[in-house]
């Protein structure tokens, strides 16, 4: 019994180790998409753009992170070996790039190209990140994915956050120091021999923890609703807070704070979420961040205006990661296609909404694209309770 007991303490904590492993490596990669928000005034002023230009590039980027991860998010489904996570390492590697070139428009189409490669490199590795954690059955799902998307989202945040100081200290040549760290993950995760969860092409075939799984299309809807809010606020905020006179580095803070409580949101709701449901804590949360978010606009000229867009990313940005729990488990194709989908397929979607929203930003302002953004989390909110409401009527019947 003693040994028995022995074995099934050192796998838990085993399955923490990868856990923890994995969720730096995600803290890593997201570092990349976190610079590219915070850094784009910069760039734009260094390489001579103009707001359009740099939601230009910016929308490339994400097309590139999110758009792999649809087009691959369903493959080697029957494969334990990360291919594509160790392939996008070494393909968000090509960030570096940037120092070469020119400090000239002509440079805008080879900037698209490396940060293209760059960018598909950041999304191939999420769905082969989300599938290894799958695989950790002695953690629940809604910590084991909290936890997990935690380390994005800080990283994000980190990423957006250090990337203003380094560069406005010494310069863009900083950027290695994180392309250097994704030659350090590759490393650590082959040293403990990471695996993919192995799962069946049928989706008939996918395990379904109870009758109560959220049905996944629906879900997916609402993630996009809601990132998009999320995207357009992480885009918007940098801008606004330059034009507002503040320096890089206030602005890169700001995202900072919005996704670091985010991402200690959803952890810190995640045990009470799977004990009393997701998808009622997610329409709580979705609603009660709008009125802070609301605010934000107005007072973003007061730096203790960062306080209001902290509380909006803890409750409505924290939402994100009990929704891709509630992915996890739910009804519709295979694992690594709905991780694809709803990490990468609603970062697509949501990453065009800067480029749409640039031109109402020139002819109106970004504070008037701020204060629309958290309307979404409201429109979110309304499609999670019918959503709940829906499966209460279905599950009545």
């Amino acid at each position: 019994m003693k040994i028995a007991i022995t074995d099934s303490n050192s796998h838990i904590s085993r399955q923490w180790a990868i856990l923890l492993a994995l969720t730096a490596g995600h803290f890593v990669v997201d570092c990349f998409p976190g610079t590219m928000h915070t850094l784009l005034p910069e760039v734009q002023k260094d390489f001579h753009f103009n707001l359009s230009s740099g939601a230009s590039l910016l929308v490339y980027f994400l097309m590139a992170a999110n758009g792999i991860q649809v087009v691959m998010g369903h493959l080697r489904a029957d494969k334990t070996r990360p291919l594509f996570l160790y392939l996008g390492l070494a393909c968000s590697l090509f960030l570096g790039g940037l120092i070469l070139l020119p400090r000239t428009q002509s440079s805008f189409w080879p900037l698209v190209v490396m940060l293209f490669v760059c960018g598909l490199g950041v999304g191939m590795t999420h769905p082969e990140f989300l599938r290894s954690v799958h695989t950790l059955d002695k953690i629940s799902s809604a910590v084991s994915t909290s936890v997990f998307m935690a380390g994005g989202v800080i990283g994000f945040a980190f990423g957006g956050w250090a990337a203003t100081a380094l560069v406005q200290r010494w310069g863009f040549s900083m950027l290695w120091c994180f392309c250097a760290t994704s030659i350090i993950t590759g490393l650590v995760l082959l040293f403990l021999r990471v695996r993919l969860s192995q799962e069946s092409l049928e989706p008939d075939a996918v395990p379904i923890s109870s009758a109560q799984a959220v049905p996944f299309w629906p879900l997916y809807i609402t993630t996009v609703v809601a990132g998009s809010a999320s995207s357009v606020l992480i885009w918007a905020i940098p801008q606004a807070i330059d034009k507002a006179g503040f320096e890089l580095t206030f602005g890169g803070f700001s995202v900072m704070l919005f996704s670091l409580a985010g991402g200690f949101g959803g952890m810190l709701i995640s045990r009470y979420a799977a004990c009393h449901g997701e998808l009622k804590l997610c329409t709580w949360m979705l609603a009660a961040g709008v009125p802070f978010g609301l605010l934000y606009p107005g007072l973003i000229t007061h730096r203790g205006s960062v306080a209001l867009i902290a509380i909006a990313g803890l409750l409505c940005y924290g939402a994100y990661p009990l929704m891709v729990s509630m992915a996890r488990q739910s009804r519709g194709g295979n694992l690594g296609g709905r991780m694809g989908l709803i990490v990468g397929g609603t970062w697509l979607i949501a990453g065009f909404m800067p480029r749409l929203l640039a031109p109402v930003a020139q002819k109106t302002s970004l504070n008037f694209v701020l204060f629309l953004a958290p309307l979404g989390y409201l429109i979110a909110a309304g499609m999670c309770w019918y959503l709940r409401a829906n499966m209460k009527r279905t599950n009545n019947q």
